[in-house]
């Protein structure tokens, strides 16, 4: 697949004269580096490209998206205190765009302590996020994308039986949250240690999605490394970090793993090559340099 050269994306604020947002309309230009690029003008704005989180504006309130390959995708733009931008990016090959997003700011109440809660759980700050999303839930009990939160929240808590309440009752809200909320479902199963379960539960989302979900495909990846189904999750974890446009390069350093242990080294190599090329000062890269020369000395060729 052609991958583009980066792209940014800009947002302008306005105050709300209405409660639904408005369509903003891009602009196509060269961007200093050549890089996609979403400008919001402020401060935080969390991006998503096809459902994959690729980081929050700066203090200039743009975010430049290196790794979107030319395609188009859904688009959506979560400040808190304003209503989320929803839309269409499409990103041609070798060509740049800087993506001019405009939110309204909002004083549905809601709204606001969903924002908050999801603000607070982005932080790691789980405790604090439920009752945030309980306060959202509170006021609107059909608020689908709060239980789906507060789920992923109470799962990292070990809350297994409340999580599981609030995501049965996101399920049957239904709608565009369903496949969402089905893979938070595997995501629970799996935490339980109920494997086979979470298998079932992931193709089910991954039906669902039409096979675009990079978190089932990473989820289910997950899930048959541990069933001992070594060929499957390796293709599952390609498959999905494909998906999520390698803005995650540990997924890159646990396919590796896999592959390592697996005896397929020269495959490994290559992983965790890709894993120091995203994020050559992270956390692993010193270890991943001694791993990688190890496995070069036992396979000279």
């Amino acid at each position: 697949t052609a991958v583009c050269r980066p792209l940014k994306i800009k947002a302008n604020s306005q105050k709300a004269r209405r409660q639904t947002p408005q369509a903003s309309t891009s602009t196509s230009r060269t961007s200093p580096n050549g890089s996609p690029k979403v400008i919001t003008s402020l401060p935080g704005s969390v991006v998503f490209i096809n459902n994959v989180r690729h980081g929050a504006t700066g203090d200039n309130g743009e975010l430049d998206l290196p790794h979107v390959r030319a395609g188009s995708y859904p688009g959506r733009v979560r400040t808190v205190g304003y209503i989320d931008w929803t839309g269409s990016v499409t990103v041609a090959t070798g060509a740049s765009r800087t993506l001019k997003v405009t939110q309204q700011q909002t004083n549905d109440e809601p709204t606001l302590h969903y924002q908050k809660a999801e603000a607070l759980r982005d932080k790691g700050k789980n405790k604090d996020a439920v009752e945030e999303f309980k306060q959202a839930l509170v006021l609107r009990p059909s608020l689908v994308e709060a239980r789906i939160g507060m789920a992923r929240c109470l799962i990292t808590l070990q809350d297994f039986q409340g999580g599981e309440r609030e995501i049965e009752t996101a399920i049957k809200l239904g709608g565009r949250t369903i496949v969402e909320a089905q893979t938070v479902l595997a995501n629970l199963r799996r935490n339980q240690g109920l494997v086979d379960e979470s298998i079932v539960e992931y193709r089910k989302a991954l039906r669902l999605a039409s096979g675009n979900s990079f978190e089932a495909h990473i989820g289910l990846a997950i899930a048959l490394n541990e069933q001992g189904s070594v060929d499957e999750a390796v293709r599952e974890y390609r498959i999905g970090i494909i998906q999520d446009m390698e803005t995650e390069p540990i997924l890159y350093y646990k396919l590796a793993e896999i592959l390592e242990r697996a005896n397929r080294n020269k495959e490994a190599i290559e992983a965790y090559r890709n894993y120091l090329r995203l994020d050559p000062e992270g956390e692993y890269a010193s270890a991943v340099e001694s791993i990688i020369e190890r496995l070069k000395e036992e396979n000279p060729k």
